[in-house]
């Protein structure tokens, strides 16, 4: 009994090391998804308008949450009439086309993908991802129409208010914590932070208002999300070194002409640290894992000791 007590014990203290995160939302269908294959951003797009990105100038994980996802839990969210649409909060979008990757990566012809999406019965969203080999950033354009014909959505006399964002839950180069940081109006991120959340690295993951943003946050990934639900960023910027994510917002009235909104996606800089680093002994997960079975194997021996000299 004292063996099976010490077994358990310590299989407990492995679960966290192994169990993944709480997510505000349950299994996330299966999607459509095509791969821009360029150097060094390899970017993954659904038909949903999730992402996920491989930076091969650090460590080999995807730069979202989850990191060994095909798709990350990023996206482009739109807001009218008080409802959410878009992936994985909210109400799903209705999708209309993937479009396969066409251009070379050069940049008179980037990489280019297009996603359409109805939101519910009057709003079409339409996203078109450009990368040119050898950038830093990804170039995201969201251009938000009424749905065509044979469609009839009715815009109301004085047009159609909305909103729209882009976020996600970071993951910084091999790390699931960072420490946020934004510019009113110009970006929201984070910059990658060491294994024991107690350096900077040189390492940030940044979405870009390029069309200049009405709001933002980079704070706690689970706060980005109730943020975008409730249709309104707080402008605030979480302190220290947390498990974090960041979006940007755009209000506009849709009445004849659709709007366009310019923004992307960033990764700068290296897995390094900011400044020199301190002699601090650091266990990283997999060195913790270890730790664990070398705690199973002694309280073995030692349940096995104890029970040989009852």
């Amino acid at each position: 009994m004292k063996r099976l007590f010490l077994v358990l014990a310590c299989a407990a203290l492995a679960l966290p090391v192994l169990a993944e995160k709480p997510q505000p939302f349950g299994p996330l269908a299966p999607t459509a998804m095509v791969t821009i294959s360029g150097s060094p951003l390899t970017i993954n797009i659904g038909d949903d308008t999730r992402m996920q990105v491989y930076n091969s100038n650090v460590p080999g994980t995807g730069q979202f949450y989850p990191p060994g996802g095909s798709l990350g839990n990023s996206g482009v969210w739109v807001n009218y009439g008080g409802t959410l649409f878009g992936p994985f909060l909210g109400t799903a979008y209705s999708p209309v086309s993937l479009s396969p990757v066409t251009g070379t990566g050069t940049a008179g012809d980037p990489f280019t993908v297009v996603i359409v999406e109805n939101a519910g019965n009057v709003l079409q969203l339409t996203e078109t991802i450009t990368y040119v080999n050898g950038a830093a950033a990804a170039n995201i354009t969201v251009s938000v129409a009424a749905i065509p014909p044979p469609a009839t959505p009715t815009i109301p006399e004085g047009g159609v208010n909305f909103s729209v964002f882009i976020g996600a839950d970071l993951y910084l180069a091999g790390n699931d914590a960072g420490f946020p940081v934004a510019v009113a109006g110009a970006s929201a991120g984070s910059h990658g932070a060491d294994e024991t959340c107690t350096q900077q690295l040189q390492y940030t993951i940044a979405f870009l208002g390029t069309t200049p943003a009405d709001a933002y946050c980079a704070v706690g990934y689970s706060q980005v999300y109730s943020e975008i639900e409730s249709g309104n960023l707080a402008n605030d910027v979480a302190p220290g070194c947390l498990d974090d994510g960041a979006a940007l917002q755009w209000n506009r009235t849709l009445v004849n002409t659709p709007i366009t909104i310019n923004t992307g996606v960033s990764f700068t800089g290296n897995a390094v640290p900011v400044g020199p680093t301190a002699a601090v002994p650091t266990l990283s997960v997999a060195g913790i894992a270890a730790l664990v079975v070398l705690l199973a194997a002694v309280g073995y021996g030692l349940a096995r000791k104890t029970s040989l000299g009852a």
